[in-house]
């Protein structure tokens, strides 16, 4: 759900609590971070319920974890923490960050209410395009540096696992580098900065308790 930025900066936030009592190859663990949202068919790489609503892609977590969680396989335990993100990111974030008006089909941000149509919300005028916004301020902040870059190879291992070594042509790098290119001014009407990564650090620590 979160893009690859988010994936990049949570997985060194986790790697860099981890390591400190277990060895963790970073290479392999920042790879596996990347996986999944590499496969074609993201529906089977994210274990994807069959309940997710349109927009969202909520992994079957006890799935993901029966199939990926491997804390001694770094390949695997980056994938698993992808999914991870990408299911707590939407159940303790994404969902509780707005009103979600069913009878009416709009999404209402009650800090500033602004309100957003269903369709308009999933685009690039709505979250994605805030994703953006965010971005910019990660990059700008350096939550994810460019010696944990250099050592992610611009082909990823294969896994062994057919849905995710099935890839589209495009690279991690290639799309990374777009998301550099990109520039949009933050204005914090979708995501508030602060309340994201407070959610993202979060999230990591719970991450590591279960891995502890």
């Amino acid at each position: 759900m979160p893009g690859i930025l988010y994936h990049l900066a949570f997985g060194e936030v986790v790697y860099d609590k981890l390591s400190e009592t277990r060895e963790l190859d970073k290479s392999l663990f920042m790879s596996g971070n990347l996986i999944p949202d590499l496969a074609k068919d993201k529906k089977r790489s994210h274990y994807r319920i069959k309940g997710s609503q349109e927009g969202f892609f909520v992994p079957d977590m006890k799935a993901v974890k029966k199939d990926l969680y491997n804390p001694d396989n770094p390949i695997l335990l980056g994938m698993y923490c992808h999914l991870y993100l990408d299911y707590y990111f939407i159940e303790e974030f994404l969902i509780p960050e707005f009103i979600w008006d069913e009878k009416d089909m709009m999404v209402i941000n009650p800090r500033n209410n602004k309100k957003w149509d269903v369709p308009t919300f999933f685009s690039q005028k709505g979250m994605y395009g805030s994703y953006t916004e965010i971005n910019q301020m990660m990059i700008r902040d350096g939550r994810v540096s460019q010696e944990t870059l250099s050592i992610i190879p611009d082909v990823l291992p294969d896994t062994g696992i057919a849905v995710y070594d099935d890839r589209r042509e495009k690279t991690w790098r290639q799309e990374l580098n777009e998301y550099f290119a990109e520039k949009k001014e933050y204005t914090g009407d979708i995501f508030d900065y602060g309340r994201l990564w407070t959610a993202i650090e979060n999230i990591s620590k719970k991450f590591c308790e279960e891995i502890s």
